[in-house]
């Protein structure tokens, strides 16, 4: 009897905390919202709407003002396997990626301390939007952060240069367009993704590439892009095939720029135009086939009004290949540039602007372009502290055969 009246207790309190557990989740499902990205770095509880909170098992850029709590993985899992000295080994790169979602990082780690770290796809768009795929942008996870939260000088394209974190590009402003509409600009995060890979990873080299459709016109575009890091490199190449696998020629436009906050992350301040032979001070239209590349310099524009008191940190973006850019130019202002003999100063606090354009191009079924960009941080003459650009030499048809097949669709 006594055996039988306690089965029958237990049997209530099992009962009672599953009625408990049921209610409490009933009660979570009302204020709580999981949005995981499927990365596994932790716990992260954010700030959602009326009232809401967000869960998600990441961060990425855009997500910081949100913030609650953070219970980050990494860290125990670094204590747990002890530290490791990276310079001991030589040059050497490190990767994270996520072929389901196209998204992680690369970091070039070099035997004086320094690192040139380039992160993709690990961003919000100005839509509030992911985008997927081998695009520039975003930030760490939050436990691998080692800049002040602050400045988030370490997101984008950045070098380390053993005490602290220099932005060399931000998040990339790149879409395509429809050449009976360049207005009506396609951002990435609108792309339909396929898939990414990382295709090659050696002590030498990794490169990671990803594929997208979009229709223009109702013509449908394949772009493939393919992006390959050599150790002991403070450069990444980036190739970017557009196809038209519809059965109807098709037309389209596509810009790549940034407004890159050369040195310190949300400020243009100090940053000066640079080309092969000069520094570019004011807004300007470059030709494409006499410039091979160009840049922002963290000098100081005297025709700003600045003294050169800054980092003396430069990048470049260089083109490459035979599909040249139409149209380069450097502005404060995104999609305009002032005309020759103006002289308007690359003045804007916030806003000096380097964008490439191609474009009108017409692609014939089965056609394609494809776009070769070496993107990276300028090298330093030690004589005049002037950025020099490093040798950027590759073997294209190399970078090329990562790129998959490609056959119009049925």
């Amino acid at each position: 009897m006594v055996r039988r009246s306690i089965k029958f207790l237990f049997s209530l309190r099992y009962k009672f905390i599953f009625i408990a557990a049921v209610a409490l989740l009933a009660v979570c499902a009302n204020v709580v919202r999981f949005r995981p990205y499927w990365h596994f770095e932790g716990i992260y509880v954010f700030k959602g709407e009326n009232s809401w909170l967000e869960i998600k098992d990441d961060t990425v850029l855009g997500d910081e003002d949100r913030l609650l709590l953070a219970l980050p993985v990494k860290p125990v899992l670094n204590f747990l396997q002890g530290g490791v000295s990276h310079a001991a080994f030589g040059n050497q790169l490190k990767h994270e990626w996520f072929n389901f979602d196209g998204s992680g990082y690369v970091e070039s780690r070099f035997v004086d301390g320094t690192r040139f770290l380039a992160c993709f796809s690990r961003f919000l768009d100005s839509g509030a939007r992911n985008t997927r795929g081998v695009f520039v942008g975003g930030k760490l996870s939050y436990d691998q952060d080692t800049a002040d939260a602050s400045t988030l000088n370490d997101t984008g394209v950045s070098f380390y240069d053993g005490t602290k974190w220099h932005h060399l590009w931000c998040n990339v402003n790149e879409s395509i367009a429809p050449w009976s509409n360049p207005s009506a600009l396609i951002p990435p995060s609108s792309w339909h993704f396929l898939g990414s890979s990382v295709a090659k990873n050696s002590p030498e080299e990794i490169v990671i590439t990803s594929s997208h459709q979009v229709n223009i016109d109702g013509v449908p575009f394949r772009i493939d892009r393919v992006a390959s890091f050599k150790a002991g490199t403070r450069y990444f190449t980036l190739a970017i095939r557009v196809s038209n696998i519809g059965g109807a020629p098709g037309g389209y436009y596509y810009v790549y720029g940034d407004e890159p906050w050369v040195s310190n992350y949300g400020t243009s301040e100090g940053n000066v135009g640079w080309v092969r032979d000069r520094l570019v001070a004011y807004e300007e239209a470059l030709d494409p086939r006499e410039h091979r590349w160009a840049g922002y310099f963290d000098y100081g524009n005297e025709a700003a009004g600045e003294k050169h008191i800054y980092s003396g940190i430069a990048n470049f973006i260089e083109w490459k290949g035979n599909v040249t850019p139409d149209l380069v130019y450097f502005s404060n202002q995104i999609g305009t540039y002032a005309p020759p003999g103006s002289r308007v100063p690359l003045n804007h606090p916030d806003s000096r602007v380097l964008f490439l354009q191609w474009g009108p191009r017409l692609l014939d079924p089965g056609q394609s372009n494809t776009i070769i960009l070496s993107i990276g941080m300028a090298d330093r003459d030690p004589a005049t502290g002037f950025p020099v650009k490093p040798d950027t030499s590759i073997d294209l048809a190399h970078l090329e055969t990562f790129l998959p097949k490609i056959s119009p669709l049925p």
